[in-house]
């Protein structure tokens, strides 16, 4: 795991320590450290997958239906 995840946008990463959101602002020390330490040759973890319920097409099962009764 890295330091750092991407987020959907390039407005802002993820700090995997603490999960904190951090801006894409030149301003925002957090951004600053999070652009030494692409210099310093860090890869942030890609962006997780995003679920889409639209592919799940089998409906769920009833607590009845799983055990039969």
């Amino acid at each position: 795991m890295a330091d750092y995840q991407l987020t959907a946008t390039d407005a802002a990463v993820i700090r995997t320590a603490d999960q904190a959101h951090i801006p894409n602002d030149d301003a925002n020390r957090d951004w600053q450290e999070y652009q030494r330490w692409l210099a310093a040759g860090g890869v942030p973890d890609p962006m997780p997958p995003t679920i889409n319920p639209a592919l799940d097409t089998k409906p769920a099962k009833t607590a009845a239906q799983i055990l039969g009764v």
